[in-house]
């Protein structure tokens, strides 16, 4: 074979390796929840944190990689400000900070400024959030530099933001909200300069009056050769809009009257979101996208199935796994929705989202105890670490490290 092929063919191997260590967005590749890891130890103390720094402020925002950079947002409430800090994944060293005011706007007593997770690429970190009654969405250079900053008027919410933005077909989606307008955007723009792409407007239904906020992350899913962004509100339902010009391929209204807190999952084109109130799910949806325009409804879980309200439910080896906010785990068969085992993880409160690595489910409680439990029968507990304070943010998995954000620390556990 020729010299230069082979070392090109090399070449593309370290690329597509590389990649796939990166942990771009919340939730990770697609919002899946599954990370590359091995030897992560069943329990751990501080003594085994690979490194940890204290986060002066609030937030709830995920921990994004690209490379062995880390972003992660944070808010003081206090001063007005948010910052996004980049920090070097082996070491926990800050590169940069960049800082910037912001305008108070309506919370949830759980929320904060802080709390949608950045998407970064290889040119840019994006951050959108809620300042004042606009959206603004933001991307900075590798090294910090305002790259680009727009805004959209109108925004109000009952609970303040809280839907994280993606990169899906080469354009950055976000959700926009206007309470007091009763109606609700999916917005594709540019990455390179913030220009908007197109925009997709839902409107609540007459003569419903009650318009619900958008909080879930939207999915990609791909059905032939076209890319679709998948989206859900309550009043709309289910949208699949083209990546390319938001327009509607296919949908799903559903007849929800709850919110949908926990994000969508998407696993081969199988999709499934949960709807409550009051900190448990109520009901739930399981579709398969197909080249029509309704979705094949698979099946539908209601409040006596293990739903949960916040954490967002993972996908597994065929497993659906659904935990609970107050800390029950539920297995079902993706397929059927048929359940096949669980385990009570604990009493307490469960608003992070699990994640898995090393074949392992990754749980950690609003009171800093953090859970690894069986993904295989009987679904057992294999261990637990007490946290020097909560999580509310929902892990990461890149470079060998789970890369945990509590209420007061960012800290890494490699593996072995």
């Amino acid at each position: 074979m020729n010299r230069a092929i082979v070392c090109f063919s090399f070449f593309l191997l370290l690329i597509t390796s590389g990649h796939s260590q990166e942990w771009t967005r919340f939730r990770g590749p697609n919002g899946s929840g599954v990370g590359e890891i091995s030897g992560l130890p069943n329990e751990f103390s501080p003594a085994d944190y690979n490194w940890a720094v204290k986060l002066k402020g609030q937030g709830h925002s995920s921990p994004v990689l690209w490379g062995n950079k880390l972003f992660l947002t944070v808010a003081d409430p206090e001063a007005k400000k948010r910052e996004v800090i980049c920090f070097d994944s082996n070491s926990g060293k800050v590169l940069w900070k960049w800082k910037a005011p912001h305008d108070g706007h309506n919370l949830h007593n759980f929320n904060n400024f802080a709390s949608a997770t950045p998407t970064v690429d290889g040119k840019h970190v994006y951050v959108v959030w809620g300042s004042g009654k606009k959206t603004e969405a933001v991307a900075l250079t590798h090294k910090g530099e305002l790259a680009w900053k727009k805004e959209w008027p109108s925004f109000t919410s009952d609970h303040g933001y809280g839907a994280s933005p993606v990169l899906i077909g080469g354009k950055l989606v976000f959700h926009t909200d206007a309470l007091d307008e009763s109606k609700s955007s999916v917005i594709g723009v540019n990455p390179d300069n913030g220009e908007t792409v197109w925009t997709y407007e839902r409107q609540t239904p007459v003569p419903d009056e009650t318009h619900k906020t958008a909080y879930n992350t939207p999915v990609s899913v791909r059905v032939g050769s076209k890319e679709m962004v998948v989206a859900l509100q309550t009043n709309d339902g289910w949208r699949g809009l083209n990546a390319d010009t938001g327009k509607v391929e296919w949908s799903y209204d559903g007849g929800y009257k709850m919110r949908s807190v926990g994000s969508v999952i998407e696993s081969d084109g199988y999709l499934f979101a949960s709807f409550g109130s009051g900190g448990n799910g109520k009901n739930s949806t399981a579709l398969r996208a197909n080249a029509t325009d309704k979705p094949e409804v698979l099946y539908s879980l209601g409040s006596k199935d293990g739903l949960g309200y916040v954490p967002t439910p993972i996908v597994y080896e065929g497993i659906l796994f659904l935990l609970s906010d107050g800390g029950v785990l539920t297995c079902r068969d993706v397929a059927t929705g048929d359940k096949i085992g669980g385990t009570r993880i604990d009493t307490r409160q469960f608003f992070s989202s699990p994640v898995i690595g090393d074949g392992k489910l990754i749980c950690a409680s609003r009171d800093g105890q953090l859970y690894t439990v069986s993904t295989k029968k009987p679904f057992e507990v294999l261990g637990s670490s007490r946290l020097e304070s909560g999580v509310n943010s929902t892990p990461a998995i890149a470079n060998n490290c789970l890369f945990v954000r509590s209420d007061t620390h960012l800290f890494s556990v490699k593996g072995k």
